[in-house]
């Protein structure tokens, strides 16, 4: 799959989403070269996305596109804005390591910090998945899902629902999107004859295991709480938890595993490859 994927993207020597060079861009092009980057990605593998939520939280597949790209505007727009926040962060916490310094930093430097980013674009994300999730179970508008939810639960109760899981979740993720993948990249690329995009690759598919398998008991606890704002039966973190074990075992916690893979597999090429593809088009003097 990813030597097709690489084929069909060419072979041109790119540098990855992460790595060090955000340092090199200001606060505002971080953001925005995150933002396009996640939106483009998400336009190309949102299917999965909803494959996968409907899986954790034992619904039936609708094949039907009308069903399947609902909430898509909200997919966009919570990657879009997780990966800017992400890499806002991730850069401003590697300014801060550096202290102004341009060096490139330590390969325990640079997943410290996309840790630390990741832990900050959780609480964003939380909202937008919220609704996103909450659009392609029952539809609704982009603003009215949301004033919605709020009228009828409130904040603490109902936007800011799951944001514990899904904090911990994305600092794991963006570690390894913006930290392991990039590491793994470059030593590939100096240890072993594989070119930059086929490095890219391999390090997008380890990272998208790991993380996957590390965070996916977080995910689906937060899927499951938040496709039942109402409460009826999906409660707090623990109870949803000890509900997840006791219906369905240890496996509970993984289902849609599998989906969520081949997500964060092309996820990490796609928002790497995008980076690499407009950051010198949108920000040539960096």
């Amino acid at each position: 799959f990813f030597a097709t994927v690489v084929d069909s993207l060419g072979s041109d020597g790119i540098n990855m989403g992460g790595g060090d060079e955000l340092q090199r861009l200001s606060p505002n092009q971080t953001l925005g070269l995150g933002m396009m980057s996640g939106v483009c990605s998400k336009l190309v593998n949102y299917p999965l996305l909803v494959f996968k939520n409907a899986t954790q939280q034992g619904l039936p597949l609708s094949y039907n596109p009308a069903v399947v790209y609902r909430g898509l505007p909200m997919a966009c727009l919570n990657l879009g804005g997780t990966t800017a926040v992400q890499f806002g962060a991730v850069g401003g916490f590697q300014k801060l390591v550096t202290r102004g310094e341009k060096r490139r930093l330590t390969n325990n430097e640079e997943m410290g910090t996309s840790f630390m980013g990741g832990l900050a674009s959780g609480i964003p994300c939380s909202i937008w998945e919220l609704v996103m999730i909450q659009q392609q179970r029952f539809g609704g508008s982009l603003l009215g899902t949301p004033q919605k939810i709020l009228a009828e639960n409130g904040l603490a109760h109902g936007l800011m629902r799951g944001v514990t899981v899904t904090m911990g979740r994305e600092s794991v993720f963006t570690m390894a999107m913006l930290g392991i993948c990039p590491v793994m990249q470059r030593e590939l690329v100096a240890r072993s004859p594989l070119d930059t995009n086929q490095a890219l690759a391999a390090g997008a598919l380890f990272a998208a295991i790991f993380s996957a398998t590390v965070t996916h008991p977080l995910d689906t606890i937060k899927t499951c709480m938040q496709g039942d704002v109402k409460q009826e039966t999906y409660t707090t973190v623990r109870k949803t938890y000890s509900l997840l074990l006791e219906r369905h075992g240890a496996r509970g916690l993984f289902k849609g595993l599998d989906w969520r893979i081949g997500l964060i597999s092309t996820t990490f090429f796609l928002v790497n490859k995008f980076k690499g593809i407009i950051s010198p088009v949108a920000f040539p003097e960096k």
